[in-house]
């Protein structure tokens, strides 16, 4: 009996120790519910450990037949709460359809013990030992219902020992402990049955199974915490490598896409230095023979007028050609001012008007908030290119239509422009390469308009789109934004290049 106080009061504080850690993990981690389970198995414990002290220290029967009701309520709760935490544990939803039998049963003992179902048990062996870690030469008589109640707790060990093991085998490496704690705990259950039963002579071992089992549950969230931290090591070193290898590969595709980019330079640089060849040398070819032509001797007049015009004509060729390539090549400065895009408008199709006079002008006005901020210079160039071009597009007839219009793209207002003709319309193919610098349908064009085009309106904030089919016209927007006098609203990304046939026209571009 000297020992056995100790001993019990031992057990009481480490699974109520127990308890108190699995509840404050749980409150910190609400998702591990096992750990709720766990806090109640441990105080259920702790509280027939409790129990069991109580009644081996009393020297009145009264008083350990109270303290033994108290600890067979804690046997009993224990019962369903290893069943619980084993389902838990192992990853298997608690439901109510595994756990009312367990519970159920547990509500019965406790009410049985409530009426003193095993008040004789108490009776004949409170003098002895109490209830655990007796006097081996104790030869104990218990009621039916308390070999009953100790065989349920030994099925309950041997169901928590068969999860958590099953649970440590699919990987839960964790749970060792306590699939060492769940066996000792059954070792102890089978041995207090053989005891309750009246076939060995001993005391109950049962709190100290309980005790092994809240040890081992109570190392979980350390070895938890321990795998997680080797995992998060292992994957820290992963990741540290594979940054290693990143910056690597980052190292070599900068190496090869500077390459690329000389490569890509060098080719621009070739076929700009073969479009200007192409482009240049036709006019001085003509040149040169006009040149020739008028160091002859014998040359009347109007060959000498015809001559000269053919040198003015060819010269103004090459000058558009200098000038055009000059405006593609210098960066767009825009200098920032407030006009009337109407205005600029209507003397831009001015011009279209006396160029070709059988060509039907029309302007639309369907917005009055024609006020931008923007170069209205550079603008005038957009809009004249591209009323050229339509024009160009028609021949000798046709309708030329600008609309103009309130419009917002992006969250941002501002004003569009469709600029409609009648003419041959473009094919896909065409559509798709208008924008690329060099590429024209004219014959005397340089394939620099629409590119300058893009890049003017792209430098105001603004979009500009085709919209064309072959054989029925085409209408091309421009949008720009109202702007302000200090900077223009930043653009939000150009439309793509159609890749099917919408609505619209081919129009030789230059």
């Amino acid at each position: 009996m000297t020992l056995l106080a100790p001993a019990l009061a031992a057990i009481v504080a480490v699974e109520l120790l127990a308890a108190f850690l699995f509840a404050l993990a749980l409150v910190r981690r609400w998702a591990d519910r096992e750990y709720g389970v766990a806090a109640l198995l441990c105080a259920a414990a702790g509280e027939h450990a409790w129990g069991s002290l109580l009644a081996a220290r009393a020297t009145q029967i009264a008083a350990a037949g109270a303290a033994d009701r108290l600890a067979w309520l804690g046997l009993a709760a224990t019962v369903p709460l290893c069943v619980h935490f084993g389902l838990a544990y192992g990853g298997i939803r608690p439901t109510l359809r595994l756990l009312w039998a367990p519970y159920g049963l547990a509500i019965l003992g406790a009410v049985a013990d409530l009426r003193g179902a095993f008040q004789e048990h108490v009776v004949a062996t409170a003098r002895t030992a109490g209830l655990v870690l007796g006097s081996l030469d104790a030869v104990h008589r218990v009621p039916l219902s308390g070999v009953l109640a100790h065989a349920a707790l030994t099925a309950a060990a041997a169901t928590a020992l068969g999860l958590t093991a099953r649970a440590y085998l699919a990987g839960k490496r964790e749970g060792l402990a306590i699939v060492v704690g769940a066996t000792m705990f059954l070792a102890a259950a089978i041995h207090d049955t053989v005891v309750a039963a009246g076939a060995l002579a001993g005391g109950y071992l049962v709190d100290a199974g309980l005790a092994a089992l809240a040890v081992g549950m109570l190392t979980t969230p350390s070895a938890r915490y321990a795998a997680v931290a080797q995992e998060l090591d292992r994957r820290t070193t992963e990741l540290r490598t594979r940054t290693r290898e990143l910056r690597r590969s980052y190292e070599d595709l900068r190496t090869a896409q500077e390459e690329l980019v000389k490569k890509e330079q060098l080719a621009v640089v070739g076929e700009l230095a073969a479009v200007i060849a192409h482009e240049v040398r036709n006019p001085l070819a003509i040149i040169a023979n006009a040149v020739a032509g008028l160091r002859k001797q014998a040359i009347s007049r109007e060959d000498h007028e015809t001559l000269l015009g053919i040198l003015e004509e060819e010269t103004t060729r090459l000058n558009r050609l200098v000038t055009d390539l000059l405006r593609y090549a210098r960066p767009v400065n825009v200098q920032r001012s407030h006009f009337m895009l109407g205005d600029l408008l209507e003397r831009a199709l001015s011009f279209a008007r006396t160029k070709r006079k059988t060509i039907q002008v029309e302007l639309k006005r369907e917005s009055h908030e024609g006020g931008l901020w923007g170069d209205a210079n550079l603008l005038r160039q957009v809009f004249d290119n591209l009323i050229d071009n339509a024009v160009q597009a028609m021949g000798s007839s046709g309708t030329l239509t600008v609309r103009m219009r309130s419009e917002s793209a992006h969250g941002v207002s501002g004003i569009a422009v469709d600029i409609i003709d009648t003419g041959e319309g473009m094919d896909t193919q065409v559509r798709s390469r208008a924008r690329d610098p060099f590429f024209t349908t004219r014959p005397s064009g340089t394939g620099l308009g629409l590119a300058i085009v893009d890049r003017i309106v792209d430098a105001h904030g603004g979009q500009f789109a085709i919209d064309s089919r072959a054989g029925e016209g085409t209408t091309v927007t421009v949008f720009l934004p109202h702007g302000s006098a200090s900077e223009p609203p930043q653009s939000r990304g150009r439309p793509s290049k159609p890749t099917s046939d919408p609505p619209g026209s081919t129009r030789a571009t230059g």
